[in-house]
């Protein structure tokens, strides 16, 4: 018998809501104080959750938590339940000309100065009773949220096809050139006036993962360079911060370098390595622009390109 089929009563909104925001933040103390619940009564309720399915849904401490296999499956059963009991309740209501409910957005910081104002103020214009929950955090984790229950992503997408895109719905709306950038004032300045730049002497700071480590890997694999990594960090401003203190040489999209209160500790490399622009734009799973009808709103508001 599936995960879901048990004696879980389908109609539990709140309950799987509850596990929904969980599931996002990792953390029953987050998920208390965005629910307006104590730490304790979170507790309770997933433990129900837990009985009434006979599956843990989560492997906890007294501080964090992590999914189970079972609470993975369950995450995709919430999701989408939660989706159509708000298409449900709409269709009820008998007012398809006004959306209410809930949309949740993941970006980075840079791209919620930069993407998402123009978005997000054109929305909000067309539908005002459309609450908007914005999360940031680092680039490179954007896609994973999406199996987080967050409904729509801001990340760096692949214009190839890949593994993943017959589960994904994705809308690039502008390409950033990625920049090789150096510490200003710092020996690292001898490695790099050599022609050809040996590159295999340099400290190279790189994206832990994501697109722009794939288009890296690829160039050194091209080149046949055997890199000197000095560290490897999950964002474009911790790359920056570590050139800046004079720790290597980075690669990031010409828009943070510009955002940047770092921007004027660090310096181009003009003789960098030709790789392929940073695409960014929004990302979200196909079957929840089937069931969410405030997704496919927000969907269709997106630009199809972005200067």
């Amino acid at each position: 018998m599936g995960v879901c089929g048990r004696n879980l009563a389908p109609m539990d909104i709140p309950s799987l809501r509850l596990f929904i925001t969980l599931s996002r933040n990792l953390h029953f103390g987050k998920t208390s104080e965005e629910m307006h619940m104590s730490p304790s009564a979170v507790s309770r309720s997933i433990q129900r959750l837990e009985d009434q399915l006979g599956h843990p849904l989560l492997v906890r401490d007294n501080r964090s938590a992590q999914l189970t296999e079972e609470g993975q499956v369950f995450l995709e059963y919430g999701l989408e339940v939660v989706k159509r009991w708000e298409t449900l309740q709409r269709d009820l209501e008998g007012k398809s000309d006004v959306l209410r409910g809930q949309l949740t957005l993941f970006a980075s910081v840079t791209a919620s100065q930069s993407i998402l104002p123009n978005v997000l103020s054109d929305f909000r214009k067309q539908y005002p009773e459309i609450h908007i929950q914005l999360e940031t955090g680092y680039a490179v984790n954007a896609l994973s949220k999406l199996t987080e229950g967050i409904d729509v992503v801001v990340a760096a997408l692949p214009v190839d096809g890949s593994e993943h895109d017959e589960q994904l719905e994705k809308r690039i709306i502008t390409s950033i050139p990625l920049q090789t950038v150096a510490p200003v004032n710092h020996r690292l300045g001898e490695l790099l006036d050599n022609e050809p730049i040996d590159w295999s002497s340099v400290p190279l700071v790189l994206p832990s993962t994501g697109q722009v480590r794939k288009n890296i890997n690829a160039w050194l694999r091209n080149q046949s360079i055997m890199p000197n990594v000095y560290a490897e960090v999950p964002g474009n401003e911790a790359i920056l911060s570590l050139v800046a203190l004079g720790c290597g040489v980075g690669f990031v999209p010409e828009l943070v370098i510009k955002d940047s209160p770092l921007s004027d500790q660090v310096e181009v490399v003009q003789d960098g390595p030709d790789l392929e622009d940073f695409h960014v734009g929004f990302c979200t799973r196909k079957k929840n622009l089937e069931v969410s009808p405030i997704i496919r709103a927000f969907w269709e508001s997106i630009p199809e390109t972005s200067d």
